[in-house]
């Protein structure tokens, strides 16, 4: 005779909760729930970077804010020593984003990175002759990809699709390097305000959005952080500004500094690959 079921039985028993245990699981003190909080939000950062596309992480790891003053510093220190101090620290940057970007596309093809970084170094370079240099940088940076797709037929790609990406990996940030030293053949002036506006805002956005669950209080704290170097600026007037295109000067960086964000986002196979 079988023996009947019970709710007691090892599969039907209900759950049994245990009250130490709850308690245990939560933050005691002022200190713990504050951590606590910390770690949830990070968790919703992290969250928000792997389901947008195009979103915007802040690494936190590492020395951040020294890295940051330190390389405000050599950027202003190279703009007001010569246009060719100047291009010779930002290609170098420039060829470290091209290595960067181009592992994050080919990690698995590694001698990719190196001709990325090259032809983002060769943009980056042209900037010294001006504005017509900038072009034959980027010109030149293309024939070197080129070169690259018909030596290395190893790809699982199409042609154009190739070209795409190894183009999105290496030219834009050779430009955006090329280009500040173009305006400091220019007008040290306008070169010198670009920095500093920049600067202005990554510092406002970086301090708060590292720490923000949402998308959009960091970059307003660093339009804030924007407005007030403006300020100084429109005080100032460094030539060749007047009060007017100095005002036009810093809407224009306003709108181009979370725009950029989102494009170098855009340069990238996923919103959170690693590429500082």
């Amino acid at each position: 005779m079988m023996a009947q079921s019970t709710p007691w039985d090892s599969e039907q028993q209900p759950a049994v909760w245990d009250v130490n245990e709850y308690y245990d699981d939560q933050p005691v003190g002022r200190r713990e729930q504050r951590l606590a909080k910390v770690r949830k939000r990070a968790q919703d950062r992290e969250t928000r970077w792997q389901r947008n596309r195009l979103a915007v992480p802040y690494r936190t790891d590492g020395p951040k804010i020294t890295f940051g003053i330190i390389w405000f510093v050599v950027v202003v220190t190279a703009i007001l020593n010569s246009p060719l101090v100047l291009a010779g620290v930002l290609s170098l940057v420039a060829g470290l984003a091209g290595l960067q970007v181009g592992y994050a596309w080919f990690p698995e093809y590694p001698p990719t990175k190196w001709w990325t970084g090259l032809a983002a170094f060769v943009a980056a370079v042209g900037g010294l002759m001006g504005p017509l240099g900038l072009g034959a940088g980027c010109a030149l940076g293309l024939v070197l990809l080129l070169i690259y797709i018909l030596t290395n037929p190893v790809h699982h790609r199409s042609f154009t699709e190739l070209l795409d990406v190894l183009v999105r990996a290496s030219i834009p940030v050779g430009v955006a390097a090329a280009s500040l030293t173009a305006v400091l053949l220019l007008e040290p002036g306008a070169a010198l305000s670009l920095v500093v506006l920049i600067s202005a805002y990554e510092t406002g956005d970086f301090l708060v959005g590292s720490g923000s669950s949402n998308a959009v209080e960091g970059p307003i704290s660093g339009l804030v952080g924007l407005g007030a170097a403006l300020f100084i600026l429109w005080v100032v007037a460094p030539a060749p500004f007047t009060d007017r295109s100095m005002v036009l000067f810093g809407a224009l960086a306003a709108v181009c500094c979370p725009l950029g964000q989102i494009l170098a986002s855009g340069l990238l196979p996923r919103g959170d690959a690693w590429a500082p």
